[in-house]
């Protein structure tokens, strides 16, 4: 399998101005692939990805533009085509420059507060992009209603399911115990977004653009050598307003603590603020969306629709219960922030 791989590796090296020295692969997952090369220009990264011409080259694209306005992340390298990929045997790779770094650790407040800064620069830079295709591979930044509808009903349907079953295991009735306390909070969510801001937002986003990362959290961070944060794995870009990638490591953080804590919320949107600031009824949009029991949906969905084969019975109890604990904790804290939104305001 080794020596295939190097086949592969040469095959595609051969299309870059580059000699191979050496070769080490540093995961495989079928459709997608990274390896490690030592060439005669220093350590490159070459990763094959499951993505068309058109995704793979605004995302290049991208890189690029996020480069050129100051954010940090590694190059793509071009071949001798002047392409940011190349096609091998029907599949696609990409070339990137190696930055080595250790990942940021949410314990350390400084680095919690250099992530928050570097999200904010990165949707900073990002704004006005356009696509050299004249396509977005995602653009959910039109989807947020349909979208967090469809869940809420989903979870409807799984009540309904569940309460006509006769055989309730201890991961049934956790989720019956408790689906009504977040079916409520959907509720919630969907009516704040009912609102002309929301609308106003997402109009004014369609023209400007701003690209969520989707993943901007510490397994994809690395804080360099040089001291900066770099930020990696640019496969799920879409164009969406900010708050997605905002919700997402709030969540991310709270959760490892099983409780969201108002005080590190504040921190954490102060240092926002301070790079790409918001104004306060955007942040309700924000209080919204995190208000939508996300974490509690996807643990719920994972365990019914089979998603994690290897996971034991146990294991998704033990979840569903500290994401229920997680998701509870949160009504407190979002009202208490929302009640401080003129002390983060000013920060901007």
């Amino acid at each position: 399998m080794d020596t295939i791989f190097s086949e592969v590796v040469k095959s595609v090296i051969a299309y870059y101005p580059v000699e191979v020295k050496n070769i080490y692969l540093l995961s495989f997952k079928g459709k997608k692939a990274v390896w490690s090369i030592e060439t005669d220009i220093g350590e490159l990264i070459i990763k094959k990805v499951p993505f068309d011409e058109d995704h793979i080259a605004f995302m290049v694209h991208a890189i690029d533009y996020l480069r050129d306005n100051g954010i940090y992340t590694p190059s793509v390298i071009k071949a001798h085509s002047g392409e940011g990929f190349v096609k091998v045997d029907g599949e696609y790779f990409v070339v990137f420059e190696a930055v080595h770094g250790r990942s940021p650790e949410y314990e350390y407040e400084n680095e919690l507060l250099m992530i928050l800064k570097g999200m904010a620069a990165f949707h900073q830079a990002s704004k006005g992009i356009e696509s050299p295709t004249g396509k977005f591979p995602s653009f959910l930044l039109t989807e947020w209603k349909s979208d967090l509808q469809r869940r809420y009903e989903r979870l409807v349907s799984l009540k309904e399911q569940r309460l006509q079953a006769t055989d309730h295991n201890e991961f049934d009735r956790q989720f019956l115990m408790h689906v009504d306390t977040f079916l409520k909070q959907c509720q919630t969510s969907i009516s704040v977004l009912n609102n002309p801001t929301f609308d106003q937002w997402v109009e004014e986003t369609k023209v400007t653009k701003t690209l969520c990362h989707q993943d901007y959290a510490a397994g994809n961070l690395a804080i360099g050598s040089d001291g900066n944060l770099y930020v990696y794995d640019m496969d799920s870009l879409t164009v969406d307003l900010p708050i997605r990638d905002m919700r997402k490591i709030l969540n991310k953080v709270m959760k490892k603590e099983t409780a969201w804590d108002l005080e590190r919320m504040i921190k954490m949107m102060k240092a926002y603020q301070e790079v790409n600031p918001l104004t306060k009824e955007q942040y309700h949009i924000l209080a919204a969306d995190i208000l939508f029991p996300h974490l509690f949906y996807g643990q719920v969905t994972k365990y019914y629709e089979k998603r994690e084969a290897k996971w034991t019975l146990q294991k998704h109890i033990s979840r569903i219960k500290d994401m229920t604990a997680t998701e509870i904790s949160k009504e407190k804290v979002v009202q208490g922030f929302l009640t401080r939104l003129d002390e983060v305001v000013q920060n901007g």
